[in-house]
């Protein structure tokens, strides 16, 4: 009897314990134009929910795939047709993966739209802007261990770029590729990347930025002027909030996972000549197409660096001033046009290599 209350007393002390570090992941009382779904969207959150599927499911899938030269496009086959709930787990793994992608894409655009990046948050803003670039990078890699006539090929051209650098781009080669061509190294090395190289700086800075928000004091919002703008809301309710769009990404995640199964070509073929149209992941679209008009040192890394480092500088660009926390405030439309126009341009070359 007194071992049974003890441990009953042990288990309602976890329980609050864990209840509390939950609760605490958000302040008691947040305001609530800061809350509302509308001013968000709840798109850094998505980010991070289509970032845990992506790793659950992914450390599945490790158990099955074999980063080699033979069996690499075999295993994702098997993987589809073979293991229980294989082909499931793979489409899940994809979906969240590009959900991951445009969540962030969003959710970048909406801190820029509303004036997120303004001290004290423009330090979180540069590390936002280097989890873009790790998230690009970790989707990259993990398109490249399909190993099939697609992912080859631009595995071939992406890969090549690197050796357009001047005076380090051969090195750089051999430090990513692991050898100085394509060939099984290189299938183990991509796989090392994706699943160690790039996973686990992408967790340390998604968890680190979680908790500058929270250090920074919490989401941007409009600077309460009256007391209708000085309203809060609880973290209890936030966090059901949080729950019910949870819930509805995983549903919408699912269906497409159940519904559009996601690509596998034919085995690739090194000695092939690879006259094939190639096509790289959608993300990268924009760079392909600027490949068609440029030497591949500028639409390889200077234009898409040099647009990397301008979206870092914003917060030195407009650092103080009124409209924070404001959609489209006009005190800020200098940045908001630049980011327009540069985010356009994107959608633009995507589009035209999308239907080339």
């Amino acid at each position: 009897m007194k071992r049974t209350l003890q441990r009953q007393i042990k288990n309602i002390q976890l329980w609050r314990s864990n209840k509390s570090f939950i609760y605490n992941l958000h302040p008691p009382r947040i305001p609530a134009s800061g809350a509302r779904f509308t001013y968000t969207f709840g798109l850094g959150g998505l980010a991070i929910l289509s970032t845990i599927v992506a790793v659950i499911t992914g450390a599945y899938l490790m158990f099955y795939y074999v980063p080699t030269l033979d069996e690499a496009h075999a295993s994702v086959a098997f993987i589809n047709s073979v293991v229980s709930w294989g082909a499931l787990v793979r489409s899940l793994h994809y979906w969240s993966a590009q959900a991951m992608v445009v969540t962030t894409v969003l959710h970048l655009a909406r801190v820029v739209y509303t004036g997120g990046y303004r001290p004290p948050r423009d330090f979180n803003w540069l590390i936002g802007v280097g989890l873009l670039l790790l998230v690009l990078l970790w989707n990259f890699t993990g398109f490249t261990l399909r190993w099939d006539e697609e992912s080859i090929w631009a595995l071939l051209v992406g890969t090549n770029l690197l050796k357009v650098i001047p005076n380090i781009g051969n090195q750089l080669y051999v430090w990513v590729v692991g050898d100085t061509t394509l060939g099984g190294a290189a299938i183990l090395r991509f796989y090392a990347w994706h699943v160690f190289g790039l996973t686990i700086p992408a967790l340390v800075g998604i968890a680190y930025h979680i908790w500058r928000i929270r250090v920074d004091g919490g989401i941007s919002h409009p600077v309460a002027s009256t007391k209708a703008s000085r309203a809060t809301v609880t973290r209890e309710t936030l966090l059901s909030r949080e729950l019910l769009t949870t819930l509805f990404a995983l549903a919408v995640l699912l269906l497409l996972a159940g519904y559009i199964v996601p690509p596998l070509g034919s085995p690739a073929d090194l000695s092939a000549s690879g006259t094939a149209e190639i096509k790289a992941p959608w993300f990268f679209l924009s760079i392909q197409e600027l490949l068609r008009y440029l030497p591949p040192l500028w639409a390889g890394w200077i234009l898409p660096l040099g647009g990397l480092v301008l979206l870092a500088l914003i917060p030195f660009f407009d650092s103080k001033g009124g409209g924070r926390g404001i959609w489209f405030a006009s005190e800020r439309w200098k940045v908001q046009v630049v980011f327009t126009l540069i985010f356009a341009a994107i959608i633009i070359l995507t589009a035209i290599a999308w239907w080339r």
